[in-house]
C-alpha cells in the first residue's frame, strides 16, 4: 500500500505535481535530517544538507529506477551530501571534532561518550554504523546506499564496530 502510494507520488512529481513532491518531503523530511545530524553533527548543516538533499533528488528525479526502494535512493543522496559537507567542514575548521558540541540531548553521558567516538572514525565507517544500528537499515538497503556489495557492507561494518570500540576503550566507556 505505501510503496503504491510512493509510486504514485514520484509520478505525479514526474508529471510537475508539486503538492507530491511536498508529501515525499514530508514522509522522508525526519529521518533524512536525522541522518544528516548523526554524519554533521550540527543541526544548521543538518537542515542544509536536507534541504540540498530535496533539492537534488527533485532535480534528479527522472533518473530513479522503479525497481530499487525510494528511500534507499534518497539516502543515498543524502549520505553522499552529509559526508561531503562533514569533509568540507572539516577543511574549514581547525578544531578538534572531538570537541565539537553535539546538539541533540546531551543528558546521558554514555550517548554523549558514543557520539563522540563516533566522530572519530573515518566518515564512510560512521555513516555504515549510523545506517545499521541507528537507522536500523538492511545490508542490502546498506549496499545500495554507499554502492558497496553485501559482502562488503558486512566486512566494512565488522571493522567499524571494532573502531568505534577500540575509541570507546580509550575514553574508558568500556573495557575489552
Amino acid at each position: 500500500m505505501v510503496e503504491h502510494q510512493e509510486a504514485e507520488l514520484i509520478e505525479r512529481c514526474r508529471q510537475g505535481d508539486d503538492q507530491a513532491f511536498a508529501a515525499l518531503v514530508m514522509r522522508y523530511q525526519k529521518p533524512i535530517y536525522n541522518l544528516a545530524l548523526r554524519i554533521t553533527h550540527q543541526n544548521v548543516t543538518a537542515e542544509e544538507v536536507t534541504q540540498v538533499t530535496f533539492v537534488k533528488a527533485f532535480e534528479k528525479l527522472d533518473s530513479y529506477k522503479s525497481e530499487f526502494p525510494f528511500f534507499s535512493w534518497l539516502y543515498r543522496i543524502a549520505l553522499n551530501e552529509a559526508i561531503n559537507e562533514y569533509r568540507r567542514a572539516r577543511r574549514r575548521s581547525a578544531l578538534d571534532t572531538t570537541r565539537m558540541a553535539y546538539e541533540a540531548d546531551t543528558s546521558f553521558e554514555l550517548a554523549d561518550a558514543i557520539q563522540e567516538a563516533l566522530m572519530l572514525l573515518r566518515p564512510d565507517d560512521r555513516a555504515l554504523i549510523i545506517l545499521r544500528h541507528f537507522q536500523n537499515l538492511g545490508y542490502a538497503d546498506i549496499a545500495f546506499i554507499m554502492k558497496l556489495s553485501e559482502g562488503r557492507v558486512k566486512s566494512r561494518l565488522f571493522k567499524a564496530r571494532h573502531a568505534l570500540k577500540r575509541h570507546l576503550i580509550q575514553m574508558g566507556i568500556t573495557h575489552e
